[in-house]
């Protein structure tokens, strides 16, 4: 005799150990992986390709004085913000400074970043240049340098390390090598392809 409550057990759902429906798991239940730092929390949840084409104010901590200094530097996407070519820059120059030994250049050597930094930079080793303000960066305009200072960048060395670019670049990159696809419709792809 089965009661109202019960069904048959040929009626129940089969349920994997995490209480899911079988069939409806979306493969990634036991994963830990999250960005809850980085992210406002109702974004937390979804795919990185997704976020990756938000406005900024998608990211943690940005507040309308922020989102008015990356607005007027034209930064209004996560792309954008990833791509900003003088926070670039300013990585690729930090990076490399972490190779340089004092007094290690070689006699002869025609290495420079010359296009990289106004005149008289050039001469300047890469730690010289990482210390240096960000005016120093050939082509970045004193009103873009007082704007960066508005969030606490006063160095070229400060804008390598400005979180929000290496948040969004790090999202850009990461959305790249994420698996958008359930369970579900990785193994309904599977059993079309064998029919084909």
């Amino acid at each position: 005799v089965t009661t109202m409550s019960e069904e048959p057990a040929t009626k129940k759902a089969k349920t994997d150990e995490s209480g899911n429906e079988s069939g409806n798991e979306s493969g990634w239940e036991s994963h830990k992986l999250n960005i809850s730092e980085a992210l406002m929390k109702k974004d937390e949840g979804r795919h990185l390709s997704d976020v990756m084409n938000d406005e900024i104010s998608t990211l943690q901590g940005i507040g309308p004085m922020s989102l008015e200094v990356f607005d007027t530097l034209g930064l209004k996407t996560i792309p954008q913000l990833a791509t900003y070519k003088y926070f670039l820059l300013a990585r690729a120059l930090k990076a490399l400074s972490e190779t340089e030994t004092e007094a290690g250049r070689l006699e002869g050597s025609v290495m420079n970043v010359d296009k990289a930094v106004d005149k008289e930079w050039e001469q300047k080793s890469l730690k010289e240049i990482c210390e240096a303000p960000t005016e120093a960066l050939e082509g970045i305009t004193k009103d873009a340098c007082d704007l960066l200072e508005k969030l606490g960048v006063h160095s070229i060395s400060d804008l390598a390390e400005l979180k929000y670019c290496r948040w969004a670049e790090a999202i850009v990159h990461a959305a790249k090598f994420e698996q958008t696809k359930t369970v579900k419709e990785r193994k309904l792809e599977a059993q079309l392809k064998k029919l084909s």
